[in-house]
């Protein structure tokens, strides 16, 4: 990957941000994890300091479907993290299909 750089704008928001980590929920009903989901939306606002209580929320979903593989969430810098990870997502399955391409197999 050389003379690959980034944007100037994901640089600052990868180093505002910092190291992330991975995470999982308890193991509970869909109606747990959306009154769950309810509650981080609304600490999001305010934390934020939100007015409004109609958001958007950003995601990262599978090529031309529907399917949610992340939600980033509903602050302002929801946007710009799911953008980065789609990004460096998309830049690994690049990286993944060279990686099969060069050894002569299909992925």
């Amino acid at each position: 990957m050389t003379g690959f750089e980034l944007p100037a704008d994901v640089i600052e928001s990868l180093l505002k941000v910092g190291l992330v980590e991975w995470g999982q929920t308890f193991c509970q009903s869909d109606e747990k994890h959306i009154e769950d989901y309810r509650d981080t939306l609304r600490m999001t606002r305010e934390g934020y300091e939100i007015e409004a209580e109609e958001t958007t929320i950003s995601y990262v979903a599978l090529a031309g479907t529907s399917i949610v593989l992340a939600n980033t969430g509903n602050s302002p810098n929801s946007r710009q993290t799911a953008r980065i990870l789609v990004g460096a997502w998309n830049q690994l399955v690049e990286i993944a299909m060279a990686s099969t391409t060069a050894e002569g197999s299909e992925p």
